[in-house]
């Protein structure tokens, strides 16, 4: 499993370096204005991304092993593209008749962009779980990282060609999502390949009914997360909403990263263990898996709260600056609450087979984050937006852990959780004493410094076993020098 992890990694930095560098570049050629108006456009993919589109890669990644099992790979696969195209159809008639009734002649370019963007970027999240539940890691990480890569590059490409507008920016997304749709171009054409067999009715039904609870819990969770997006927006302005959005992206895209990297490399195996060995070793796989997930994103969150200052300082626009330090702090705490709730706790029903059960956390969440929005945002602004999500992300994990008992025996990692909390304590005070400049050096030096602590803490304490690896990776160096150095001298006389 560690190898799987580790293997994921540059489908992990070069994206959160991407996102960075994005905050860095945008925040400086875009008005707050103008990536408020990007960000709720954004918003709004993400949220039907996420509340129609993900279901069909989960489910995908549910049934494959059993579709292999069957010898109906291509059929299943055939089966789950279909499903993407219905799906896609109703989204292009459904927004394309909003966007002609309600938007003006002004917004209409953007919007149309934007259901590309949707259409091209859901293409992608499908192909990559495919590639994801075939262990073709190679792949994954290419298809990821030049994703990230053309995203940034062609949006600073079109707004230094077409002007400073999120126009810009949301074309060369879909440039980027297009090329890498293309990549696996084979799979994307499954449902239209000549002398196929056809495909079970029956088994597109169980895809159906797999995936609308699916649908339902996923549009809950996306409006826990972005309902203060739209209520910012009318609110308080797009200037507002383009603050927030700011020192929301400086937080959760490296920390969802991070998450997703992971996931993708442990939530196969639990499913793999549950078919093979029953729920008892699924739940203490299931365990395993979020151990390893708490020790990167406790620090991770920890650490991102303590650096606010410097990031604030160094990677973002003078108009963004000041507002964006004060919420960091607050958005590090949803993002650990957040990244507990999906990548861990929502296991338990994606295991079980009762994606439905998580409709009853995130709805009451998602219902009481909006009626604290609408009550304090005129007053408080983002502050007060910040502070709701946290509070109602907070609650949803102890919901969800709950309820989660009663669906899928996971064994928590309850040692683990005691052995981070008291290794991140160094960490922060470490971060909270010592004051660094405000500068690029400053913030690399802080980094550092938290990563070295929490490091040498977490191997003392032994943190999901890092002090037993980091002695086993210990002996093997003399080993692989030994092995390296011979292989040297055997070159060296192959020359002579």
């Amino acid at each position: 499993m560690l190898r799987q992890i580790v293997g994921y990694i540059p489908s992990t930095v070069v994206p959160a370096i991407a996102s960075f560098a994005m905050i860095y570049i945008y925040t400086r050629l875009l008005t707050p204005a103008e990536f408020g108006g990007f960000s709720l456009v954004f918003s709004v993919i993400l949220l039907v991304q996420a509340s129609l589109f993900f279901a069909v890669p989960l489910a995908l990644m549910r049934f494959y092993k059993q579709a292999v099992e069957q010898q109906r790979k291509v059929q299943f696969l055939g089966e789950c593209y279909t499903l993407f195209y219905l799906l896609s159809g109703s989204i292009v008639i459904l927004i394309g008749a909003a966007v002609v009734f309600f938007a003006n002649a002004g917004s209409t370019v953007l919007w149309a962009l934007a259901v590309l963007v949707l259409l091209t970027r859901s293409a992608v999240i499908l192909n990559q779980s495919v590639n994801r539940v075939s262990f073709q890691m190679r792949r994954y990480n290419i298809i990821e990282c030049l994703h990230a890569a053309l995203g940034l590059g062609l949006g600073s490409l079109f707004i230094y060609l077409l002007g400073s507008t999120a126009e810009a920016v949301v074309l060369g997304l879909l440039v980027a999502s297009t090329v890498c749709a293309l990549a696996d171009h084979e799979l994307l054409l499954l449902p239209f390949q000549r002398g196929r067999q056809p495909f079970d009715t029956r088994a597109i039904g169980r895809l159906i009914r797999f995936s609308l609870p699916l649908v339902v819990m996923d549009t809950t969770v996306c409006l826990l997360a972005l309902s203060d997006r739209f209520l910012l927006s009318t609110l308080a302005g797009a200037e507002a909403l383009g603050v927030y959005t700011v020192a929301y992206n400086l937080v959760e895209r490296p920390t969802a990263l991070i998450c997703t990297a992971m996931t993708a490399a442990t939530f196969p195996i639990a499913v793999q263990v549950v078919e093979d060995h029953g729920p008892d070793a699924g739940g203490r796989q299931a365990g395993r898996n979020a151990s390893f997930l708490l020790a990167v994103l406790i620090p991770g969150c920890v650490g991102l709260g303590f650096v606010a200052p410097y990031m604030a300082a160094v990677m973002i626009g003078d108009h963004f600056r000041l507002g964006v330090a004060a919420l960091i702090p607050i958005m590090s705490a949803t993002a650990l609450f957040r990244g507990i709730s999906t990548h861990a706790v929502d296991h338990a029903f994606h295991l079980a087979g009762r994606p439905a059960l998580g409709v009853l956390i995130y709805a009451p969440a998602a219902a009481i984050n909006i009626i604290l929005n609408l009550i304090f945002i005129p007053k408080y602004g983002v502050v007060a937006a910040a502070w709701a999500g946290l509070g109602c992300q907070a609650a949803a994990v102890v919901a969800g852990c709950s309820l989660g008992r009663c669906a899928f025996p996971i064994s928590w990692p309850v040692r683990d959780i005691f052995k981070i909390a008291i290794a991140v304590v160094p960490l922060a005070l470490t971060l909270n004493l010592v004051k660094f400049s405000l500068s690029w050096s400053g913030l690399l030096y802080a980094v550092s410094s938290g990563a070295v602590v929490f490091s040498a803490s977490a191997v003392l304490l032994d943190v999901a076993g890092m002090r037993s690896l980091t002695l086993k990776l210990a002996l093997r160096v003399p080993a692989v020098i030994h092995v390296a150095l011979q292989r040297c001298v055997v070159r060296l006389a192959d020359l002579r």
